[in-house]
C-alpha cells in the first residue's frame, strides 16, 4: 500500500492539471495558500484534515478522491489496511473505499470515543449520507432533530444538513458512513 501523502500528491496534481488550474487559481478557489498546495503536490508536507477538506470543498470533490489509489477490477480492504483520514482522541475517520467515479460514492468508517462527538456543519449540496451502526449507540443531531441509533440501526439523510454524532456512552461507537454524490 502506497504512502497516503504520495497518493494525495499525485491526485491533487492530476486534478489541478486536468482542470488547467494554476497554483494561484487553486489557492483562490480553496483558500489554501499557494505554497501549501505546492508542498502537498511535492509530497513534502503532511496536510491536516482541515486543509484537505478545504481543497476538496473548493474543487467540489469528495475528500477521498484526494487519497485514492489506482483502481483495479476488485478491491479487498483488510481492517489493518484502512487509510486514516483523521485520528485524534475524540474520533477517528478511516477510508474503507475511497470515492469511486462509477458509483459516485465513498465509504468511511467512523469511530467516536466515549463521551465525545464529531460535528459537521454540512457538506456540499447533492450528497446523500447513509449511516449504519456497527457497534455501540450514538445520538445523531440532524439539523435540530435528535435520533438515538443503536447497533444495527441505519439512517439516510441529506449531507448538506448540519449533523453531529454524539457518543454519550462509556464505549467507543463504530459507524459505517456511505457518502453518495449525485
Amino acid at each position: 500500500m502506497e504512502n497516503i501523502n504520495s497518493s494525495i500528491s499525485k491526485n491533487l496534481k492530476h486534478i489541478r492539471k486536468e482542470r488547467a488550474l494554476t497554483l494561484e487559481k487553486l489557492s483562490a478557489i480553496t483558500g489554501v495558500s499557494k505554497s501549501m498546495i505546492g508542498e502537498i503536490e511535492r509530497g513534502s508536507t503532511n496536510p491536516t484534515i482541515l486543509v484537505l477538506w478545504k481543497i476538496a470543498d473548493g474543487l467540489k470533490i469528495p475528500l477521498t478522491r484526494l487519497i485514492k489509489e489506482e483502481e483495479l477490477d476488485y478491491s479487498i480492504v483488510r481492517n489493518n489496511e484502512l487509510k486514516v483520514i483523521h485520528k485524534e482522541s475524540e474520533y477517528s475517520i478511516y477510508s474503507v473505499f475511497p470515492y469511486y467515479d462509477l458509483h459516485k460514492s465513498e465509504i468511511l468508517k467512523l469511530e467516536i470515543a466515549p463521551h465525545s462527538k464529531l460535528c459537521n456543519s454540512g457538506h456540499m449540496n447533492e450528497i446523500d449520507e447513509y449511516i449504519y451502526v456497527i457497534k455501540g449507540s450514538v445520538k445523531l443531531i440532524l439539523d435540530s432533530e435528535e435520533f438515538v441509533l443503536n447497533e444495527g440501526d441505519s439512517i439516510r439523510f441529506k449531507g448538506k444538513l448540519p449533523h453531529e454524532f454524539v457518543n454519550c456512552y462509556d464505549n467507543t461507537v463504530s459507524l459505517v458512513n456511505v457518502l453518495n454524490y449525485k
